[in-house]
């Protein structure tokens, strides 16, 4: 039943988009998985989900992007609605303006992306989303637990949103990696670890391994591949195997420093995309 348990954990750190009351070989960027790559028919238009007034007329595509970043903010200022017509944990716009956005190039492609942390909200609720534009349509190029690290790389790390195993003084984490043909991120795997402080023995009742704990730290890790399914039966590794996987894929990148912005009208506004007057919902609760 532990081991039931641990595995679920570790799945509900990947599964980040919930709802509220619910993120042997070392492997390497071949393992990148396929499962969660955008297509076309994941994409809204802007006719669908951001119809533009008569009166905003953009000059340029560059001018269209930003209009449609500012008609996906008002919705979800105004009434908690994603661009698929899905519902966020809205609480009424004087909380919605508590929660960040900000515009920039974070996947390397040359044009900006529309980041929304949606953290003022209840823990299974929170989420950060990172949005694309192609040609009028908007798509989700990654959604996850708003405790994210981009890289210069196309590298996102994130925190799980809850460290209940082993794991003790290190926080797992799971990797996603840009993919330039679908303009969406793709899950690479992540890393879980065995902190002997926390428990001598696993929940199979198994040692903890002295013999693979070579730099005799007390920790020792699990390299979890992209379809590894909240398995624990890939063998441990020790700090410089683990630090080796890592290598394979952050190659020296650098973190990328990302300046954000409330989620306030003003803010909202300077997108260029007029105020919509909306019928506005009565806040849950």
């Amino acid at each position: 039943m532990k081991k039931i348990l641990s595995s679920l954990l570790a799945l509900s750190a990947i599964v980040t988009l919930a709802t509220c009351g619910a993120t042997s070989k070392i492997p390497t960027a071949s393992s990148v998985s396929e499962k969660d790559t955008a297509n076309d028919s994941d994409k809204t238009t802007a006719e669908d989900a951001a119809p533009l007034d008569k009166s905003t007329v953009p000059a340029s595509e560059e001018e269209a992007q930003r209009l449609a970043f500012g008609k996906v903010l008002w919705d979800v200022y105004q009434r908690g609605t994603l661009p698929d017509g899905s519902a966020l944990d809205y609480m009424g716009m004087e909380a919605a303006a508590e929660n960040r956005f900000a515009l920039t190039d974070v996947d390397g492609d040359g044009q900006e992306e529309l980041l929304l942390f949606w953290d003022n909200a209840c823990m299974a609720g929170t989420t950060e989303f990172i949005f694309g534009y192609d040609s009028g349509g908007i798509h989700v190029e990654l959604s996850a637990f708003p405790d994210l690290i981009f890289y210069d790389n196309g590298i996102v790390e994130e925190s799980w949103s809850h460290n209940q195993g082993l794991a003790g003084r290190f926080w797992p984490y799971n990797i996603y990696r840009y993919d330039a043909e679908n303009d969406a991120y793709q899950y690479f795997g992540g890393v879980d670890a065995w902190d002997k402080d926390v428990q001598e023995e696993n929940y199979e009742g198994d040692s903890f391994p002295t013999d693979i704990d070579v730099d005799g730290d007390g920790l020792v890790y699990y390299i979890l591949s992209a379809d590894w399914g909240g398995q624990y039966n890939m063998p441990l590794v020790d700090g410089a195997d683990y630090e080796s996987w890592r290598n394979t894929f952050m190659d020296e990148a650098e973190e990328i420093n990302i300046l954000t912005q409330k989620l306030t009208e003003e803010n909202i506004a300077a997108l260029g995309y007029p105020k919509p007057d909306v019928p506005l919902p009565q806040p849950a609760g």
